[in-house]
């Protein structure tokens, strides 16, 4: 038994692999939350597994939060996934490869496993992440714009008119755009998410002449699927899926 875990910006999602079977995901919030809160949840007592694997892009201090839970609770050191050059057919676009974000690498990794082919990864969380790989395993690189939530924080916070403006809104959904401030900041980061998702995909089938097939995953993923020109599957645990590929491979 191996517990898999995907530590994002905002939430945590985690999983436990049995043999070739993975569980379905579940998922805390673990921004501003106190750690034992949600902790015990994560790293259940009664488990006994043989492995911990995590992605994390929380930071050090949860890292090490992780690691501490992870020894005392199972006895166990986690392994944190670091993006290397190439995985077996996939090769890492970035000049870097250790500076590829964890979980944009695997669920790069878990698009790839579904497909075999020219594949386009959107992650819409905290932040909106896209990621493409060609049909022969070369990752191209990707794209990194706010979130749908960041979006609206930052206009909230860095604007004079439009935060009282929203307060005395009456929401509404009338209209093919909006006749109100609160549904056009809500609307707008949402079509603006959709539509760097659906610019990028055509930006790879224009350079590589493949059709790619779009992989949408991330908290966000039904509110941007909507407002897409372009046909794609929600992969929710896409990242765990990753996790659950190179544990396989490192058995």
């Amino acid at each position: 038994m191996i517990l898999v875990i995907d530590v994002g910006n905002t939430r945590l999602k985690w999983g436990w692999l049995d043999g070739t079977h993975l569980s379905e995901q579940r998922a805390v919030l673990h921004r501003d939350v106190a750690l034992e809160n949600w902790s015990g949840d994560v790293f259940d007592a009664t488990q006994r597994p043989d492995r911990v694997l995590i992605s994390n892009v929380a930071g050090d201090a949860m890292a090490k939060s992780l690691h501490d839970l992870s020894a005392k609770t199972y006895g166990v050191e986690p392994e944190f996934i670091i993006p290397t050059r190439s995985f077996h057919e996939l090769t890492n676009g970035y000049l870097n490869p250790s500076l590829l974000g964890p979980d944009r690498w695997l669920a790069v990794i878990g698009a790839w496993n579904l497909s075999h082919g020219s594949l386009c990864v959107v992650d819409a969380g905290t932040a909106v992440k896209v990621d493409s790989v060609n049909a022969h395993g070369q990752h191209l690189g990707g794209l990194i714009v706010p979130g749908i939530h960041m979006m609206r924080e930052t206009l909230l916070s860095k604007t004079n008119g439009i935060a009282p403006a929203m307060a005395n809104s009456t929401p509404s959904t009338a209209g093919i755009l909006a006749n109100n401030t609160i549904s056009a900041v809500n609307r707008g980061a949402v079509v603006a998410a959709a539509a760097m998702a659906d610019r990028a995909a055509e930006l790879v089938e224009q350079s590589t002449g493949e059709h790619p097939q779009l992989f949408i995953t991330g908290g966000d993923a039904e509110l941007i699927v909507g407002s897409m020109r372009t046909r794609g599957e929600i992969v929710p645990d896409l990242v765990l899926q990753g996790i659950a590929v190179i544990a396989a491979q490192t058995a």
